[in-house]
C-alpha cells in the first residue's frame, strides 16, 4: 500500500509538497510521523496535511526506503530490484498507471 498526502507548507506562501509513504522497516504511519517531526526540526518547516488518497500499489520494498517526494518516485521504482552498480530495472513499475484514491485527512495518523 502507498499513502499519498499534500502539505501545505505554512509561512511560505502557495507552497506544497507531495510526499508519499510505505511500509518498509517501519509502518507508513510511523514514516509519515517522522516525516513531520523532521520537516520542522531540520528543515523549519510546519508541515499540514491538506488532501490524502491511498493506494493499493505495493511500496518499494529494496533499499529500506522510508518516504518519497512525488516528483522521484519514478526513478526509485526504476531502480527497484537493482544494487547501486546496477544498470537500471529495465521493465519497471510505473508510477503513472498506479491507481489513487482520496481518503480523509482524519484517518492520518495525529502529529
Amino acid at each position: 500500500m502507498i499513502i499519498k498526502v499534500e502539505f501545505k507548507i505554512k509561512g511560505i506562501k502557495g507552497t506544497t509538497a507531495v510526499m508519499l509513504f510505505g511500509k518498509s522497516y517501519k509502518s507508513w504511519e510511523e514514516q509519515y510521523q517522522e516525516y513531520c517531526r523532521m520537516a520542522k526540526n531540520q528543515m523549519n518547516w510546519i508541515v499540514e496535511p491538506v488532501r490524502a488518497w491511498k493506494s493499493k500499489s505495493k511500496w518499494i520494498g529494496w533499499g529500506g526506503l522510508k518516504w518519497c517526494a512525488e516528483e522521484a518516485i519514478q526513478m526509485q521504482l526504476n531502480r527497484e530490484g537493482c544494487q547501486h552498480d546496477d544498470n537500471d530495472n529495465p521493465n519497471p513499475r510505473q508510477y503513472s498507471k498506479m491507481v489513487f484514491v482520496e481518503i480523509p485527512i482524519s484517518s492520518l495518523p495525529k502529529i
